[in-house]
């Protein structure tokens, strides 16, 4: 019985263990593709030209208010892009942004309106696989003291 109880308790642990790293596995990803567009790509700046109200995923909140950009690629076409629902902007507020000519309106990072999320991703990460391994650890001693 005991056996089991210590497979169960190690299948929850094994669960945080892998919600920790699938976590920090997307905070290094947003990192990588961020760094990858600063590299590659070409700064500029964008303005603000209306919020669009989209919709909650919850029915009883208030529509979400996303910034819409606009700015101009090295070839003068204008690009609008999206901002976050998290973006506290202004109406024609401008900021600059990094965009990948070959991809400008899909492949993009704005610095300034970046809210930290490779960086939120990464230690909730590194909580939930601390944690993990810390209950791994304790219970496998419960188990076998040696």
């Amino acid at each position: 019985m005991e056996t089991i109880s210590l497979i169960w308790d190690s299948l929850w642990d094994l669960l945080l263990i892998g919600i920790g790293l699938s976590l920090m596995v997307m905070g290094i990803r947003v990192f990588i593709k961020q760094r990858r567009i600063q590299k590659i790509g070409i700064k500029t700046i964008a303005k603000v030209i209306v919020f669009s109200d989209e919709k909650s995923l919850e029915e009883d909140q208030a529509p979400l208010k996303i910034p819409l950009f606009i700015f101009y690629d090295s070839s003068n076409n204008q690009i609008s892009i999206k901002g976050k629902s998290n973006s506290i902007c202004t109406m024609y507020e401008t900021t600059p942004v990094c965009y990948n000519p070959a991809k400008p309106e899909t492949e993009y990072y704005l610095p300034n309106k970046d809210f930290m999320v490779k960086h939120l991703l990464f230690f909730v990460g590194l909580f939930f696989l601390s944690l993990g391994i810390y209950y791994l650890r304790k219970h496998n001693m419960e188990f076998n003291p040696f």
